[in-house]
């Protein structure tokens, strides 16, 4: 058995992850269904505008951003799991053992949450089923946003084991990763841009990028932001198992 294999089972024979799975799914599927709703009701108003917006202006980003939300505590929870379980549980030993290049167990680790992109992919493409009923949307935009938010989550990945790396206990690494998770989505508030004029600082944020690839928009700087973050934070996990294999 492999590392991604091992880090498979391991991780979801959780009962807590199908938990929080389960719960994600009830909640998002009750936020879209309020969506939805709301804009059933204001479908006369906004018609009477002059130029009003289609429901894939009006429901998919806001439907992105609600998923990326909620997989953040998912995410937090696998990817802290990672490497902060093998040290609390002294087998990272076995794994570094004769190796003289860590980069493979680093892809490994992040193979092992492959479940969390089925589980998006399926949310996509019944929401887009459900708009297509509900009037006519804007295919490039929903191919974007399913990059988007793809991009989105390996970024979290990466970023989550990195964290989960410094880590010794599981425990630390799932709270660190939401807190890191969440100020990380809190630089792209509005209220923060607006009391201190900090535009640039919402480019930090990968809930900027997000929202360009939301809305149809692919940018070179959101693909370096999204491709280049996944890989720095890859490399700086290798530099800290190198680092803890002269340790061990």
């Amino acid at each position: 058995m492999n590392i991604a294999q091992k880090d498979f089972y391991v991780t979801w024979r959780r009962p807590l992850i199908w938990l929080v799975l389960a719960l994600m799914s009830f909640i998002h599927a009750w936020l879209f269904w309020q969506m939805i709703d709301r804009y059933s009701q204001l479908q006369l108003s906004l018609q009477a505008l002059p130029n009003p917006p289609s429901i894939t202006q009006a429901l998919w980003i806001p439907f992105i951003l609600i998923l990326a939300k909620l997989l953040m505590l998912l995410i937090a929870m696998t990817a802290g799991f990672s490497i902060a379980q093998e040290r609390a549980q002294k087998t990272l030993w076995y794994l570094l053992i004769n190796r003289t290049a860590y980069w493979s167990v680093v892809t490994a680790k992040l193979k092992a949450q492959w479940p969390i992109f089925i589980w998006i992919w399926l949310q996509l493409v019944v929401v887009t089923a459900l708009l297509a009923t509900g009037g006519k949307i804007n295919p490039w935009q929903m191919i974007t946003g399913a990059i988007g938010i793809s991009l989105f989550v390996l970024w979290l990945m990466a970023l989550g084991q990195l964290i989960s790396s410094y880590c010794q206990s599981t425990g630390t690494a799932v709270l660190l990763n939401v807190v890191v998770f969440v100020m990380m989505w809190m630089l792209n508030g509005q209220a923060l841009n607006e009391d201190y004029g900090l535009n640039w600082l919402s480019l930090v944020s990968p809930v900027h990028h997000l929202q360009w690839f939301g809305a149809g928009e692919v940018s070179l700087s959101s693909l370096l932001y999204f491709i280049g973050g996944c890989w720095l934070f890859m490399w700086l996990t290798t530099a800290q198992l190198k680092h803890l294999r002269k340790l061990i």
